[in-house]
């Protein structure tokens, strides 16, 4: 399923239903009317603001009520270019829509500013005069924590202004990543075809040797000719990120990121510490993995095939893994249960990968509207996996969607990939559970463990250090060039393959591949949300009842306090390196269950 079709030949089921959102053309943009009536009703409302109790409520009411449509708005337009990036009029209904939104943003940008500016005094008078606005305290005490950092209304507006340019670096990479670049073709499976993403996470896993080795050098090919411009475009990006960091009063961008979300700087250095500090068993892994497979030379296109030498064991349709999924994640509860057979059941994935179709998976939601999954099929553990993982981000969407109100709701980012990894833990669990006996399949499974947190941890972590070093670099002055990017990242990455995996004969410029660099310290927080997910899958799987209690509790605090907090109470202190300390001795425990289960 590797193979890429036209999308007008995927079956409907297998597709999304952008109808849930607006279900015709004529209602998007009559939405878009309605929003821009609203924008223009906000736009006259800020002199009188802070008049008084009642009118500052209705108008922070208005505010939010009118960002809820525009969300609706915004994901329509997302997920029908994510659907088909050359799809002219999808382009045309995102254009449509950042015009709208810059307006919006441009004409209420005095908004936030004007609460930062209020005296403490005031706003306790207001809560007191108006019962209603109670339901705002979270959010109106997060958004007076810029204090310092929002610029005049003046300011405000004319960087509001440059919205979409600000935002220009990452659409180009990403239309020249998913539009543009090819990979040429190759023979698999007794066919020449195109080489795609897809089908060459598929090669690693199931090709011989020497397919494997031609996929990676094809795949370093076509990013290794573009490097210039993947360059430019970083260094654009970063250069954009130190900038609004600077005028906006912080100290760095790692600062202005992390703030965001009330996180100490002190959590980022602390997983780089942890991780350095624990890579032994990393190179631990690779030798193990080098010496399993008889290798005299460890490369790159090694890294997934199976340790037993055949192809993976498992092979799961789509509604196959729908199934499984499901079984592995009954510990949930019959809610829990309900809301995933409610996402199988009406259309909320488009699941095939076809033409022009952004790569990955990931899951997005507006509020009052169920979530939507992308994914790219493949028929293999990794994609059953993934299925799992973009379910958890909906379910956690569905809770908090359910439990809060529009401004309290969406997770912050730093809680948001903790329920993906939970799902991904508790259905490994699930099929180990399943498959015992069976040593291919043992062994496998285990191998799969070992290398999420791999990919979770150590690999994030990796990119983490790297994204540091770019925003570093970029505001001491330097340029980003294409081969200091290059010489950079493979520093950073034999530092952790270690002695036993040998540098890719080939120049390579890997680092333009990754499209999380241009979402903002987003990365570290996949290492970080591995170690807590790790402690709470543990948990649900061997205390039952009280621990998916606290777990859905969790689920449904969405952004209801700072994310320090909601984690306190699910009793995970981030400010602490426990937490990483533990999830390391659990990866170093599955490693050794692997090396004893590879011994028999």
């Amino acid at each position: 399923m590797a193979e890429q079709i036209q999308r007008k030949d995927a079956p409907v089921e297998l597709t999304w239903n952008l109808g849930d959102l607006f279900a015709t053309q004529a209602d998007f943009d009559q939405a878009i009317k309605a929003a821009a009536a609203a924008t223009a009703g906000l736009a006259t409302a800020a002199k009188a603001f802070t008049a008084d109790a009642a009118h500052f409520y209705d108008v922070v009411r208005r505010y939010f009520d009118a960002q809820a449509r525009l969300d609706q708005l915004g994901l329509y337009a997302e997920l029908a270019v994510a659907q088909d990036t050359t799809d002219a009029q999808a382009a045309q209904l995102a254009a449509t829509f950042n015009k709208t939104q810059s307006d919006f943003d441009a004409k209420t940008s005095w908004f936030e500013p004007t609460i930062v500016a209020m005296p403490a005094s005031q706003v306790e008078g207001f809560m007191t005069a108006e019962p209603r606005l109670a339901a705002f305290k979270h959010t109106l005490a997060r958004i007076r924590t810029q204090v310092g950092h929002v610029l005049t209304p003046d300011e405000e507006s004319l960087l509001a202004t440059f919205g979409t340019t600000f935002d220009s670096a990452e659409d180009i990479e990403s239309t020249l990543d998913d539009a543009d670049l090819t990979y040429g073709d190759i023979d698999y499976a007794g066919t020449t075809q195109p080489l795609t993403k897809g089908l060459r996470r598929v090669i690693q896993q199931t090709a011989d040797r020497k397919t494997r080795e031609q996929a990676s050098r094809q795949f370093a090919k076509a990013y290794y000719d573009h490097r210039y411009t993947f360059a430019a475009t970083m260094q654009a990006h970063m250069h954009t990120q130190n900038t609004l960091a600077r005028v906006r009063h912080y100290k760095s961008a790692r600062d202005m990121d992390l703030s965001a979300n009330q996180i100490p700087e002190a959590v980022y250095d602390t997983l780089l510490d942890q991780t350095h500090a624990h890579l032994d068993l990393l190179h631990r892994y690779y030798a193990l993995r080098k010496r399993v497979l008889g290798l005299d030379t460890l490369h790159t296109w090694d890294l997934a095939i199976p340790l037993t030498g055949t192809k993976p064991p498992f092979a799961p349709t789509y509604a196959e893994a729908k199934a499984t999924d499901l079984a592995a994640l009954a510990p949930l509860g019959e809610d829990y249960q309900a809301h995933l057979k409610d996402e199988f059941a009406h259309r909320w994935v488009d699941v095939l990968e076809t033409k022009g179709k952004t790569s990955g998976g990931f899951e997005n939601v507006a509020y009052g509207v169920h979530p939507y999954i992308l994914l790219n099929w493949t028929d293999t553990y990794d994609a059953m996996s993934t299925l799992a993982h973009e379910s958890g981000h909906a379910m956690q969407s569905v809770y908090a969607n359910e439990s809060q109100p529009y401004w309290d709701h969406e997770y912050p980012i730093f809680t948001a990939e903790i329920a993906s990894t939970t799902n991904e833990s508790l259905l490994n669990a699930y099929m180990l559970d399943q498959t015992k006996g069976d040593h291919d399949k043992q062994v496998y499974l285990l191998t799969t463990a070992v290398e999420d947190f791999i990919g979770t941890v150590y690999r994030q972590a990796q990119f983490a250090e790297f994204e540091k070093y770019m925003y570093e670099t970029e505001a001491a002055g330097t340029p980003l060039t294409a081969d200091d990017l290059s010489a950079k990242f493979h520093e950073i990455e034999m530092t952790f393959y270690g002695p036993a995996v040998a540098a890719n004969p080939w120049p390579e410029a890997y680092w333009a591949y990754i499209p999380h660099f241009y979402y903002n310290y987003y990365m570290y927080q996949y290492s970080t949300s591995k170690a807590i997910a790790t402690t709470l899958a543990h948990r649900i799987l061997t205390e039952g009842a009280p621990a998916v209690a606290a777990y859905k509790e969790f689920l449904r605090a969405g952004n209801s306090d700072t994310p320090v907090n909601i984690l306190k109470r699910a009793g995970i202190d981030v400010t602490k390196p426990d937490y990483l300390e533990a999830a390391f001795a659990t990866f170093k425990s599955q490693l050794e269950a692997l090396e004893a289960e590879l011994a028999k």
